[in-house]
């Protein structure tokens, strides 16, 4: 989910997303121009929790509802 956020936020921001595509480690360093302060990492973080809260809390009741043996491994 953060990647999905941070290549939305990195095309928002008309930012090469190229780079977010390839891995990092082997292609080089990223480029000089991408990147966002901490405000917009703490609100995209947040934004990433409140989405995710109401799945989060449905599974958590289909978990206590039910007793498949397959639900204890997820």
């Amino acid at each position: 989910m953060s990647h999905v956020f941070a290549i939305a936020a990195t095309w928002r921001a008309s930012k090469p997303v190229r780079y977010l595509f390839s891995n990092v480690g082997f292609a080089g360093p990223p480029p000089t121009d991408v990147g966002f302060g901490l405000p917009v990492v703490y609100a995209l973080w947040i934004l990433g929790v409140i989405l995710l809260y109401p799945l989060c809390a449905w599974f958590a009741g289909v978990k206590a509802r039910r007793r498949d043996w397959w639900l204890s491994y997820l």
